[in-house]
């Protein structure tokens, strides 16, 4: 940040924690940030403003890195260390030395910094918030220039006109590291997640070093250096080998350019770029900040120190909050946000209810309470209303509350992603939530988590196809192994998703089969014995044959009974009727599963037999030979229990010939 334009108003925020406690605090708004302070209003319109403009300064060398993040952003901003110290993540002490830090969250993203030892702060805040940024923006960035990229940048300061800024300048430490210890490029360009040289400490310290040093010296002393990286990602989101797309988009090899960066890095100067503003950064938006009532403050608080793991403090700064606003949206919303952390689900939705009540036009409220449905949406809940074919009533709340947050900041990839999950859940929303899930594409290109729901709607349309070419690709991308594993995952589920499809397809063909040569032989025996009796009976006429006989056929054909509304029917072998004191049960294989229909007394099962057999006989018990019938069941959730599904009260069973399909 703004090293020398910061330094006078800064100096004046700095006080003592004693008197930091009696100070009220400001919330002020920019277009992408929301900041919270004990400082003036102008002093975080500043920081606002600086922030802001980094989004440019990092558009030049990638412009979709200025598109609007998917999530709030909150910025709290403490004067001192010893202020930041009770909100730093951690426990025991173990974050003491941090100046600041950067944590992503599921609903908003909270920056931490303190004024006291600035640099310190701004230099991790801007590390991550490259991150944010980059991976918001661009699909498949490699990992040395995603964190090359992060170190560059971490040094921006704007001049004290404020109408430039300085971009990276070097850091001694990665300078001094790499002075005594280097490795090829072509080794920093194969080093991936799982790469021992990034997870373990001491090699991470040089990988970070170098990354850094190959960035800048791309950035700084290499003609065309910043085209070049971007041909560079370009090329790798092709699915190029790296050693290859490197010298096609710098013009020199890896060794090549091993020997300048070398001499660069013994070098005595290192160079940084001037930036210049279109327009000069003035004190910051127009938004003149308000103060925050205690409790206001308290519930802020408290819930950033909840999101990095101090949940007693937390507590306790949240519950004073809501005693004393108990109907003010921030303090419900934390202290339902803080309940469901602590799993105390009966108390947070209450909670969250009043909060969206309260807030009916707040973004981070629609958005935290919509997102929350979706996320603690029980297995139960999830299964009963799947067999119902409706949707969970708070299900179509949160729905919504999507779709008004999603009118109120258009601009959000989340919540148009959130919106397709809970679309995807309602019946009769798919082509809704298809055009959702485009829209976060659309605004957060860099997102494959959005791709891989994106593939997942076109599998609930049954456009297995359409799926499995995305998921394809995705499955391929060695930036991000999370999503190429997911995808993997999904790729192999829909292979055996169509193994099913094409062995139950193959298992009717063969029972169409079985029928029709059954009732082949069936006509073949009735032409016999009509032959036989032509002497002494007269063959029946064709419009007596179609009358319905005892059993229920016609023409020789069965015909099943009804299903009835809230009915289910299935096909298989019955393999058992276990009978008991407490209730019948029966045991239908389906394919290679067992379900099993319930009833009180076998009285309540109406049985019909299509098979012609004068002495058919149903018993309790399991089946020598499993016999070929369609059990009719009145449906309810279903459970599982030793391996067999439970799936509801048996009506009927009607045993027909084998493989008869109606």
């Amino acid at each position: 940040m703004g090293r020398a334009l910061l330094a006078i108003a800064l100096a004046a925020c700095v006080v003592s924690v004693d008197r930091a406690a009696d100070r009220p605090w400001t919330i002020v708004h920019s277009p992408n940030l929301t900041l919270i302070g004990q400082q003036p209003a102008k002093t975080l319109r500043t920081i606002a403003a600086q922030i802001e403009q980094f989004r440019s300064v990092l558009g030049a060398l990638i412009a979709t890195a200025q598109r609007p993040l998917p999530l709030p952003t909150v910025v709290y901003v403490f004067g001192t260390h010893q202020e930041l110290a009770p909100f730093l993540p951690g426990t025991n002490g173990t974050s003491s030395a941090i100046a600041g830090y950067f944590h992503p969250d599921h609903d908003l993203n909270a920056i931490a910094l303190q004024l006291e030892t600035f640099d310190d702060s701004s230099r991790i805040v801007f590390h991550e918030y490259t991150h944010l940024l980059l991976h918001n923006a661009t699909v498949r960035i490699p990992l040395w220039l995603d964190e090359g990229l992060a170190e560059y940048y971490s040094t921006y300061a704007l001049e004290r006109d404020g109408t430039r800024a300085n971009i990276g300048k070097p850091i001694v430490w990665h300078v001094a590291i790499l002075r005594q210890a280097y490795i090829p490029i072509a080794t920093l360009l194969a080093v991936d997640h799982s790469s021992p040289m990034y997870n373990e400490r001491d090699r991470q310290t040089i990988f970070y070093a170098e990354a850094w040093a190959l960035t800048h010296y791309l950035m700084t002393r290499m003609p065309g250096g910043a085209d070049g990286i971007n041909r560079y990602v370009t090329g790798i989101a092709k699915g190029g080998k790296p050693d290859e797309v490197f010298a096609q988009a710098f013009g020199k090899t890896p060794a090549e350019i091993d020997k300048e960066l070398r001499s660069y890095i013994h070098g005595y100067t290192f160079d940084s770029k001037i930036f210049t503003f279109r327009a000069k950064v003035e004190a910051g938006p127009s938004d003149e900040g308000r103060a925050l009532a205690a409790a206001e403050a308290s519930a802020r608080l408290g819930d950033l120190q909840r999101r990095v793991g101090h949940m007693d403090d937390a507590a306790a700064r949240i519950e004073s909050a809501v005693a004393a606003m108990p109907d003010a949206a921030v303090p419900q919303l934390a202290a339902a946000l803080l309940r469901l952390d602590q799993k105390q689900l009966d108390a947070a939705w209450p909670a969250l209810e009043r909060a969206v009540t309260l807030a009916p036009d707040d973004f981070w409220t629609q958005l935290a309470y919509g997102q929350s449905v979706l996320y603690w949406e029980t297995d139960d809940e999830r299964r009963a209303f799947s067999v119902l074919g409706s949707p969970n009533p708070r299900m179509e709340r949160a729905l919504a509350s999507l779709t008004k947050a999603s009118v109120l900041n258009p601009s959000s990839a989340e919540v148009f992603a959130l919106r397709a999950y809970a679309e995807m859940r309602t019946p009769g929303r798919l082509k809704d939530a298809a055009a959702s899930i485009r829209r976060a594409m659309q605004l957060a290109p860099g997102r494959l988590d959005y791709v891989l729901r994106y593939a997942d709607v076109y599998i609930l349309a049954g456009r297995l196809a359409d799926a499995r070419t995305i998921l394809t690709d995705v499955s391929r991308v060695t930036t991000d192994p999370e999503s190429a594993d997911a995808a993997s995952g999904r790729l192999a589920e829909l292979e055996r998703h169509e193994a099913s499809l094409r062995a139950e397809a193959a298992e009717r063909a063969a029972a169409t089969e079985a029928y029709e040569k059954a009732v082949a032989a069936a006509e073949e025996q009735r032409r016999a014995r009509d032959a036989e009796l032509s002497n002494t009976k007269t063959i029946e006429s064709a419009a007596e044959r179609e009358r319905p006989n005892d059993s229920g056929t016609r023409a020789g054909r069965p015909r099943l009974r009804a299903v009835q509304r809230g009915e289910e029917r299935a096909y298989g072998d019955l393999v058992a009727i276990e009978c008991s004191a407490a209730q019948v049960g029966v045991h239908l294989k389906v394919g290679g599963r067992t379900i099993v229909a319930t009833a009180k007394w076998m009285e309540d099962i109406t049985l019909t037999e299509f098979l012609g057999s004068k002495d058919f006989t149903v018993v309790c018990g399991r089946r020598t030979e499993p016999d070929a019938v369609y059990v009719t069941w009145r449906s309810a959730p279903h459970r599982t229990e030793g391996g067999a599904t439970i799936v509801g009260q048996a009506v009927a069973i009607e045993f027909v010939p084998r493989g008869f399909t109606p």
